[in-house]
């Protein structure tokens, strides 16, 4: 007959909530309690004084929870793991924990806790899908909004494209040489986000600014209108008052000069010190309008427009495109990033930031700035220069595109390792 101390072990065991099996280091089952039967599905006539490898050979279903139980008699290692478990045709989620039983000095057997964790793994997969389906949502609603960026402007739409394109390869020779968990998460997703919704704050700003191709862009009707008025009144003129024919051929000689200037300047790249000073002369020929009276040939906006000296942008239109950053924030402020998405709006909204603080919109600088956006940053000032579907201007050759890189990197604009990196993948390579 048992002791007591025996006794009240063997009710302790017999009465826990959880499942206990005892088993010896040949294998053989000693011991379980009746939670373990119930989780189980199994009697102690069934397991009791039976050998692993004996259930093992009698029973497919279950072989997963004998072969762990085996694998820790031979291993002598403990384990805790979730697994997969059929009882009466019924599939459970158990949760197996091993330790050993220890004699006076040594091991002596395996104990494992059996629980049964099916409702809570069930309740974990179904929140899992609904995480799942509020991200392929989430995804979803960025491939609208890029939609509704081309609609808006086409060649913005190509630029996000292909710099999640560019993106997408880096990040894969990064992970190919093993060093993609250096600089970032191995969840890539979270950041080619951050990448397609960029630019989403220029949804905001004005067509006729975002896509202006020329300096004067919808103006130059105008001005070219302008100039067709005044030279039809000075043929009446000249009709009307024979001894002003000269005074009008000659009026007539510099609006033809000034419109040539005009026009030629409107398309060009850069335009000099010598060229912006003409223009200013001739923005003040007076042109005579079909009513009698008489105006300049270029009022204010079109002068400032006409004397932008590089690119096509006056001042205040610039700030107009450059406040589509806070833009993106605000936009993203609407919607709520959590877990491995936490960083898509600082990530998005920081990419025309430079580390030595001179860029927009918070002039953040070096150890402000994460690898992330220092990446959008070299990817997005890389497509914006070799782009060939940009209205103002024409593709730069990529070793181009790498000298301006190369200076701002110089000057200490851009992450200079991270551009070398970048350069040397490849990954910037059109398709």
């Amino acid at each position: 007959m048992e002791n007591k101390e025996e006794f009240l072990k063997r009710r302790i065991i017999d009465d826990m909530s959880e499942g206990v099996i005892i088993i010896n280091f040949d294998g053989e089952i000693l011991l379980l309690n009746h939670a373990a039967e119930q989780i189980l599905g199994m009697t102690q006539g069934e397991l009791k004084n039976k050998t692993i490898a004996e259930l093992i050979s009698t029973s497919d279903e279950k072989d997963e929870l004998f072969e762990l139980i085996l694998d820790v008699i031979y291993t002598r290692k403990k384990t805790t793991k979730t697994i997969p478990y059929f009882c009466k045709d019924e599939m459970k989620y158990l949760r197996i924990t091993t330790d050993f039983l220890t004699g006076e000095s040594e091991k002596i057997g395996v104990i494992a806790q059996v629980s049964d964790i099916t409702d809570a793994t069930l309740l974990f997969l179904a929140n899992k899908q609904l995480a799942n389906q509020i991200t392929n949502l989430m995804r979803s609603f960025v491939e609208v909004m890029v939609t509704a960026i081309e609609e808006e402007s086409p060649y913005n739409a190509n630029h996000t494209k292909s710099m999640v394109e560019y993106a997408k390869r880096y990040l894969g020779w990064l992970a190919d040489k093993g060093e993609l968990t250096d600089h970032t998460s191995a969840e890539t997703a979270p950041f080619l986000m951050s990448i397609w919704l960029h630019d989403i704050g220029k949804l905001l700003v004005p067509t006729e600014i975002l896509d202006k191709p020329t300096r004067l862009a919808a103006a130059a009707k105008d001005i070219s209108y302008r100039i067709e008025t005044a030279l039809l009144m000075l043929r009446l003129k000249a009709l009307t008052e024979p001894d002003s024919q000269a005074e009008c051929e000659e009026q007539k000689e510099k609006l033809l000069a000034a419109k040539e200037l005009i026009f030629s300047a409107n398309t060009k790249g850069i335009l000099d010190e010598e060229t912006v000073g003409k223009l200013k002369e001739a923005a003040k020929i007076e042109c005579m309008t079909a009513d009698g009276n008489t105006v300049t040939l270029l009022n204010n906006e079109e002068l400032e427009a006409i004397t932008v000296v590089r690119g096509t942008l006056t001042p205040a239109e610039r700030h107009t495109v450059e406040s589509h950053v806070s833009l993106t924030a605000k936009l993203l402020s609407k919607m709520e990033f959590s877990g491995d998405y936490k960083s898509v709006p600082v990530w998005a909204g920081g990419h025309h930031e430079l580390l030595d603080g001179s860029g927009y919109p918070d002039h953040l600088k070096a150890e402000s700035i994460p690898w992330e956006t220092r990446l959008i940053t070299i990817i997005d000032v890389y497509d914006a220069l070799t782009a060939e579907d940009r209205p103002y201007k024409p593709p730069m050759a990529p070793e181009k595109a790498f000298a301006v890189l190369d200076d701002m990197a110089e000057h200490g604009k851009i992450d200079k390792d991270l551009l070398i990196s970048f350069r040397e993948s490849k990954a910037w390579c059109r398709n």
